[in-house]
């Protein structure tokens, strides 16, 4: 309650007509102080707790498997009680400690970092799928989305030479429908995969990895078959495009579909009109009715979902969004999303401080509190894929 009482005394406050606030502080200087103490203790407390979690080869256990409606079914083959060494989760959790400036071999947490690339590089096949334990599609493009964010940051060779193979997959490796689906090549696909390769292949294309500019199109083709433009739920978007049975729409749908048409650089509907034309489509989402959409439906996702995986997977891509927003919409939003955070971490006692982290239903701790750490850190504008 003193969280949420904080953050309406810092909105008005922000916001009262002609108050010293709103005509003094500059825009930058209020989203950096979204970054409270309280915040950077909660986000320093999750890396400690994901340090202490971190397995000798690099790598963080979670359960192998793939989403079954709103549950997790693991793949059916011997996993011990926390799962296996997850290539996916390793590389959200590697994101964790880049957007807290930890570069690898480098201060406090570069033996962490350090190991947990190595994990992941010597996971990419000679045709640059990047898979452990049979990690599918989802896996792939975090561990591309990490490789690119930490050529990006260090430069390495190394680095490059399996990124250069990994992007080359996930473009080779899109369908006919211009999207993606759990295993290489599948002939269906869905928003939520789509997304995961689109952000991994646009960061890649932002430090100089070449990226086929129709792989984008195609994909932006893909959600924009997929929007919801009349009725009541105008503005969200759908699993899959129109006309597929038993299809529905969500939050973090709609979060994924907003991500993508900002990450291929459509930032307006203006924009996205003239994209629509030009590719002769039937749909073209009104990027307002999106916004909309994530608004009106958040307190039900938080109601229902606060404990669930789809709250954090769904926020990871909403903050996306908003921050290429930008502005009052994202400064708000963050900060509604951080306070809730706040109030659903929990502590634990670590010899180095105290640590701390999320948990959801199916998913466990260490993808939550990964998830978590980086919304968290988003002020701090280290990790690339968060820079202006």
């Amino acid at each position: 309650m003193q969280l949420r009482l904080a953050a309406m005394a810092l909105f008005v406050v922000a916001h009262a007509p002609g108050g010293l606030a709103q005509e003094s502080v500059p825009p930058e200087n209020e989203e950096a102080a979204l970054y409270t103490p309280i915040t950077q203790r909660a986000a320093e407390g999750a890396l400690r707790w994901l340090a202490s979690q971190q397995n000798e080869d690099g790598s963080w256990n979670a359960w192998i498997g793939f989403k079954i409606n709103d549950t997790y079914r693991p793949q059916p083959f011997n996993q011990g009680p926390d799962g296996l060494p997850h290539i996916g989760v390793t590389s959200l959790a590697t994101m964790a400690f880049l957007s807290g400036g930890h570069l690898p071999d480098q201060g406090p947490y570069g033996s962490i970092v350090g190991k947990a690339l190595d994990f992941v590089l010597r996971n990419v096949r000679e045709d640059g799928y990047i898979t452990s334990h049979d990690s599918r599609m989802y896996s792939h493009a975090f561990s591309v989305l990490l490789l690119a964010e930490a050529y990006g940051m260090t430069g390495r060779s190394d680095i490059r030479e399996k990124l250069d193979r990994a992007v080359e997959f996930t473009y080779k490796s899109q369908n006919e429908k211009g999207g993606w689906r759990y295993v290489p090549n599948a002939r269906d696909s869905d928003m939520s995969i789509t997304v995961c390769q689109v952000v991994a292949l646009r960061e890649a294309r932002n430090i100089g990895i070449r990226v086929p500019k129709e792989t984008i199109d195609k994909a932006l083709e893909y959600v924009m078959q997929s929007a919801v433009t009349y009725g009541e739920d105008r503005g969200a978007f759908l699993y899959q495009e129109q006309d597929v049975p038993f299809n529905r729409n969500s939050f973090a749908l709609t979060a994924a579909g907003l991500t993508t048409l900002f990450q291929a650089g459509l930032y307006t509907n203006q924009d996205v009109d003239q994209f629509a034309r030009a590719r002769k489509l039937r749909r073209a989402p009104d990027i307002n009715d999106c916004l909309s959409y994530l608004r009106s439906t958040y307190d039900q996702v938080r109601r229902e979902y606060r404990t669930h995986y789809f709250y954090y997977y769904g926020n990871y891509y909403a903050m996306q969004a908003l921050y290429t927003r930008g502005g009052r919409e994202w400064r708000e939003w963050y900060a509604m999303v951080r306070d809730d955070l706040l109030q659903g971490a929990k502590r634990t006692s670590l010899d180095s401080g105290e640590g701390v982290y999320w948990e959801a239903r199916y998913v466990g701790k260490t993808f939550t509190t990964a998830l978590a750490a980086i919304m968290l850190q988003v002020p701090t504008h280290y990790l690339p894929i968060f820079q202006r």
